[in-house]
């Protein structure tokens, strides 16, 4: 039997094996490089090559939001116009059977790309779906030499990034706040926005959405698409420089390492904590909720409107040092029921969040004053989402 001194021994040994396996698997796993490597290289060169040409614009347009960060855009640039087409094959599947989310995300991308146009001395003119025979063709700028105007909303953009965490509970947001967010899409006319403030409404719709939550990690299909699009491994987030990762989540840093460091977990414990975060944090942190409102839901002017809509909120509420994430699942789930052709129950739901007959809801949404910074997610390069 061996004595205390080799028990010793050996037990620091092991230890020390460990400590070396561990520190071996958080470097692995980027603990220690969070924001580096060429997925981020983006939001670092964003200003990046030669001033005043198109390409400029497509810098700052690939940093938009976008649905599980999928980036669905591609771009043809020419020397005096970009055009913008959808890339349905980063399509969330039965998460977003309609593709709604992408052009919503396409609007995104849209809006800074117009926001660079005039930072960077061009004079623009959009037209929506310029081609008829072509629905994967959203846009068509055509550029002209114009006065340079930098807004502090194109400032904003290497800045904005979804805020996943706890917003502060004791501090609410003015309503002169959000009487300019909402005058921000006054040129917009086919999309509005709606705030939810009351405690009661409050608590509904919080309630509503944990219930859309349940409801698709109930879905098979839907739970395998969204899970899908999760990032788990440093590698992974390198290669497809797109997708959920552990860092975008906004967790406290411990956590954040913690994550990264143990094993991958599988698709029903993923499914468990989205929930619990949802109901524990999304929800019972959310001061203000928004709906974001269009005048047919079903219209992909409309959503694209929509997300220009969005981005144009996000990046002055980054501005003003406000938080914002979207609640895509109750659209979601109406989604899903109208392609099953199955009992509207989120549908008409999503119709009495429009608040009336002129506006249907595209979008709900939270916003508050964060408790810990956001961080950025991986992006593609301008290279990648060049079309041909």
């Amino acid at each position: 039997m061996p004595d205390r001194r080799t028990v010793l021994k050996l037990g620091a040994g092991a230890a020390a094996v460990l400590g070396a396996a561990l520190a071996w698997r958080a470097r692995d796993q980027g603990v220690f490089s969070t924001g580096e490597g060429p997925a981020y290289l983006p939001w670092k060169t964003w200003e990046g090559g030669e001033a005043g040409t198109p390409q400029r614009l497509v810098r700052a347009a690939i940093l938009a939001a976008s649905p599980h960060n999928t980036q669905p855009w591609r771009f043809r640039v020419a020397p005096a116009s970009i055009d913008l087409f959808a890339d349905r094959a980063r399509n969330v599947g039965a998460i977003d059977p309609l593709l709604r989310e992408m052009h919503i995300g396409l609007g995104c991308a849209l809006e800074n790309l117009t926001l660079a146009a005039s930072a960077q001395g061009f004079e623009h003119r959009l037209t929506l779906f310029p081609n008829p025979g072509d629905a994967t063709h959203v846009a068509h700028v055509k550029l002209e030499p114009g006065r340079k105007l930098a807004s502090p909303l194109y400032e904003a953009i290497p800045r904005r990034h979804t805020n996943r965490g706890a917003y502060e509970v004791s501090r609410s947001v003015d309503p002169s706040v959000l009487e300019r967010m909402q005058a921000l899409g006054a040129d917009l006319e086919l999309v509005s926005v709606r705030w939810v403030t009351g405690t009661d409404s409050r608590r509904e719709l919080g309630e509503l959405i944990v219930q859309a939550t349940e409801a698709i990690i109930s879905d098979r299909e839907q739970s395998r698409d969204s899970a899908a699009w999760f990032r788990a491994t440093w590698e992974e987030i390198q290669q497809k420089r797109d997708g959920l990762t552990v860092d975008a989540q906004a967790l406290p840093g411990w956590m954040r390492a913690a994550a990264k460091v143990l094993p991958p977990t599988g698709q029903e414990r993923s499914d468990q904590f989205w929930l619990k975060a949802t109901r524990e944090v999304h929800v019972a942190t959310a001061m203000v909720y928004g709906v974001l409102l269009a005048r047919d839901p079903l219209d992909n002017s409309n959503r694209v409107q929509g997300g220009r809509l969005w981005q144009r909120m996000h990046l002055w509420a980054q501005t003003q040092g406000i938080a914002m994430q979207p609640l895509n699942q109750v659209p979601e789930r109406a989604d899903r029921e109208r392609g099953l052709g199955t009992e509207p129950r989120f549908g008409n739901a999503l119709r009495e969040l429009a608040g009336g007959r002129e506006w249907h809801a595209l979008m709900p949404f939270r916003l508050g004053y964060p408790t810990r910074d956001a961080l950025a997610s991986p992006r593609r390069s301008v290279e990648q989402v060049m079309a041909a």
